[in-house]
C-alpha cells in the first residue's frame, strides 16, 4: 500500500509539470489550471484505486500496474483540455508531460 503523503507528493509534482509545460505552450491560465488540477486529481484517484485493488506489486524492477496507470492518469486531463481547445498551440505537449511526469515520478518516488 502506498502512503497518502507519497500519493499527494507524486500528484503535486505531476500537476506542476503539466502547469509548466502548459505555460510554456502559451495555454491560457484557465486551461492551464484545469489541466493541472485535473492531472492532480486523476493521479490521486488512480493511486487510491490501485491501493484498494492491490495493484502496487512490481511486475518488472520498480514498475507496477499502479505506476503504469499513472501514465494515463497524468495525461488524461491535459489531453481533454487540449482536445477542447481547437486553436491551442502545441496542444499535445502538456498531455505528454503529464503522462511522462506521472509515470517517472511514481516509479522513482513510490
Amino acid at each position: 500500500m502506498i502512503s497518502p503523503l507519497l500519493i499527494l507528493l507524486s500528484a503535486l509534482l505531476t500537476a506542476v509539470a503539466v502547469g509548466l509545460v502548459a505555460g510554456f505552450s502559451r495555454w491560457t491560465a484557465r486551461r492551464t489550471l484545469i489541466a493541472g488540477i485535473g492531472a492532480l486529481l486523476a493521479v490521486i484517484l488512480w493511486r487510491l484505486i490501485a491501493n484498494a485493488l492491490s495493484l502496487n506489486e512490481d511486475f518488472m524492477p520498480a514498475v507496477s500496474v499502479g505506476d503504469v496507470g499513472c501514465l494515463i492518469a497524468g495525461a488524461l486531463a491535459p489531453g481533454v483540455v487540449a482536445a477542447a481547445g481547437r486553436a491551442l498551440p502545441h496542444q499535445v505537449l502538456p498531455a505528454l508531460a503529464g503522462g511522462l511526469a506521472a509515470i517517472v515520478v511514481n516509479v522513482i518516488i513510490l
